[in-house]
Parts: C-alpha cells; sequence; structure tokens
C-alpha cells in the first residue's frame, strides 16, 4: 500500500507515478557516489567513492575507485565482483536477502512499482519543486531481520542521495553527484563498462 504525505503548498509537486513513469524512459545513466558506512563497531566511517552506470532493462556496474578499486556487475540472475584479482560469483537466485537488497535499487530505476510494494512498504513524498523522497520498508522476513529501511531522495530522475538503515543500527548514506540520466552506451562501450576489467 501507498502512502503518499501531500500538504497544500506541494499541489502539482511530482507523484510517484510520475516519476517512476520519467525513470521508465531513462535508457542509461551514470552517475559519480560518495559512500559513507557508519558501523557501531568502528569510530570512523567507512568511505568509498566511484561510479554507477545504469543500461535498460536492468545492467548495473558499480565501479569503484577509492579506497581501492572493484567493480561489482549485476545483470539478471547473476551479481559478479572484481576485486584485487579476486572475482566471485553469486546466485541471486539462492540467495533471497541478498536479491531484494540488489534489485531495489534497479527496480526504481526500471520505474517498476509493483516489483518494489511485493517487498516494501512504499511511502512516497513530494517535495517543492521536483523533489521527493522515497522510503522503503520491509514487509516481511528475511529481509526485515537485516533492514529497517532504505530511503532515496531526489529531484525529477536525477538521484540525490541513498540511506539505508539496517536493524543493528549500521547505516550506509550514498551521496550521487554529476548524474547523466541521458546516457548512451555504444556497443564498445557497454562491453567494457559492464565488465570486470
Amino acid at each position: 500500500m501507498l502512502v503518499a504525505s501531500v500538504t497544500s503548498a506541494q499541489q502539482g509537486a511530482p507523484s510517484l507515478d510520475a516519476i517512476l513513469a520519467s525513470f521508465r524512459g531513462v535508457e542509461g545513466m551514470e552517475l559519480r557516489f560518495r559512500e559513507e558506512k557508519r558501523i557501531a563497531l568502528l569510530s570512523v566511517p567507512a568511505i568509498s567513492e566511484g561510479t554507477v552506470h545504469y543500461m535498460r532493462p536492468g545492467r548495473l556496474a558499480r565501479r569503484t575507485t577509492s579506497p581501492s578499486p572493484q567493480v561489482v556487475l549485476i545483470d539478471g540472475d547473476e551479481l559478479r565482483m572484481s576485486e584485487g584479482g579476486r572475482v566471485e560469483r553469486i546466485d541471486l537466485a539462492a540467495q533471497p536477502v541478498v536479491r531484494s537488497f540488489v534489485d531495489t535499487f534497479s527496480e526504481l530505476l526500471r520505474g517498476d512499482r509493483a516489483a518494489l510494494e511485493r517487498v516494501y512498504r512504499v511511502q512516497f513524498t513530494p517535495r517543492e519543486g521536483a523533489n521527493w523522497t522515497l522510503t522503503l520498508a520491509p514487509r516481511a522476513s528475511p529481509l526485515d531481520r537485516f533492514l529497517r529501511e532504505i530511503r532515496f531522495e531526489g529531484e525529477g530522475t536525477s538521484l540525490r542521495t541513498m540511506v539505508m538503515t539496517e536493524v543493528s543500527g549500521d547505516v550506509t548514506t550514498t551521496t550521487f553527484s554529476d548524474v547523466n540520466t541521458r546516457r548512451r552506451y555504444t556497443a564498445a562501450e557497454a562491453a567494457r563498462v559492464f565488465s570486470l576489467q
């Protein structure tokens, strides 16, 4: 069930359906990220930076450049990761919790409301202008044993932040910049970007 918070000052503000429809029109996206993970056992946050690449219908590549090179690829039911010369493959169909985490970002970019609502209680809050907040809280186990909520903030189809709060109290805040929602990957670019090289 969708819960929408709307005030009189927000008349004409974006709706969830309008935002998701806009995402469905995005063929490719490239953005920079800065991730700050605050873990209860650590006195300082773990910080990483890099780029995220998306190509419809659901290819994702996260290329971390700092503190050390890492590539994570998502394509269909497989997640592949390369770090320090080591390659790991995860069958997402056999890992429902990991699959839920992974699918959330792809489902948002695909504009797939039904898929989001199958897994999460969805709260959409329009803000001033084209700004919005989307909060996703897991509906059931096993995901709700690990994740409290994921909150996205954006302007139109331009993502600004993603905040993931775990049941443990750990919080991961990802800030996006240099968002290009009109990215078109040539065959040669796609072969390079969506690879473990």
